[in-house]
């Protein structure tokens, strides 16, 4: 019903993604697909962006009522937004979807009310094993080619992420003031799209760029502007090729470089702005970063 999981069954897209100065063909998966998830297997899409997991079957795996708790989904303010149709799916075929980082955020609050002890304990498998064999699965499938190391950075990052959103949403149920919330909502729902995609060859510049920035970090290197460095990366360029000399030629802001940190994902560009430094005290011209 739902199509199959080997790769030769996969209807597959070749399409053109063009930076201005090069072409690359990526591969996108136009038919649904059997995944599994830690035990159990789902029905999961590609919408262009990220990976679609099919709520029913899911609820039907955990022993829960489909229909109460798509309700619930529903009705909830962070998750309802990103309800929607299974991608490729039949019409009217009750194949309701989430994107992965927003079942993410399900089972966790699905964990957080539960007293039940085996049920905690299918969460817990889920969320440690799930997103692991499903993120493997359309490694393959998205890029034949993808590296060994390639996928397990894009684990990491999703079990990183699944962290950070944790940690949100117990400040969301904190959080004094309204606004306070309607921030958390809107990171909370950043996280929730994860994005899982085709991609052009992974700029080494920006791997290199990264790389030393973290390192010197965890170093104990002051090159973070941000007050809130918890969250943000403050970067000033000026400031960073003082601090780690003119021999790290991977600091200079070249072209090339400037278009690669515009489509960082993680850390996540938010844009170039004036920051109160909490290094210099005074206002510097950052490119900062969401670090969540």
């Amino acid at each position: 019903m739902y199509g199959c999981s080997k790769l030769p069954a996969i209807r597959q897209l070749q399409t053109r993604i063009s930076d201005g100065q090069s072409e690359d063909f990526v591969t996108m998966i136009t038919e649904i697909v059997d995944t599994q998830f830690a035990d159990i297997r789902l029905p999961c899409a590609h919408d262009g962006k990220t990976i679609q997991v099919a709520m029913v079957p899911l609820c039907a795996a955990m022993h829960l009522d489909s229909e109460q708790e798509l309700r619930r989904i529903a009705q909830d303010e962070d998750l309802g937004s990103h309800l929607k149709p299974l991608p490729y799916a039949p019409p009217l075929s009750d194949s309701n979807a989430l994107p992965m980082g927003a079942v993410a955020l399900w089972l966790h609050r699905l964990a957080q009310q539960t007293t039940d002890t085996v049920q905690r304990h299918r969460l817990a498998v889920l969320q440690q094993e799930g997103f692991v064999t499903l993120l493997q699965q359309w490694s393959r499938l998205l890029q034949s080619n993808t590296a060994g190391d390639d996928v397990a950075t894009l684990t990491r990052q999703f079990k990183r992420m699944q962290i950070q959103m944790d940690a949100m949403d117990v400040s969301l149920r904190q959080a004094e003031s309204f606004i306070e919330r309607e921030i958390i909502r809107a990171q909370l729902s950043q996280l929730c799209a994860f994005p899982v995609g085709p991609r052009s060859t992974q700029s080494p510049a920006l791997d290199q760029f990264w790389r030393l920035v973290f390192s010197r970090m965890m170093g104990g290197a002051e090159i973070n502007h941000a007050r809130r460095s918890d969250r943000f990366l403050a970067l000033n360029f000026r400031h960073l090729r003082n601090v780690l000399s003119d021999e790290d030629r991977s600091v200079l802001l070249t072209p090339e470089l400037r278009n690669e940190l515009k489509r960082s994902r993680y850390p996540n560009f938010l844009g170039v702005r004036v920051v109160n430094s909490r290094i210099s005290r005074k206002s510097l011209r950052c490119w900062v970063f969401n670090l969540h």
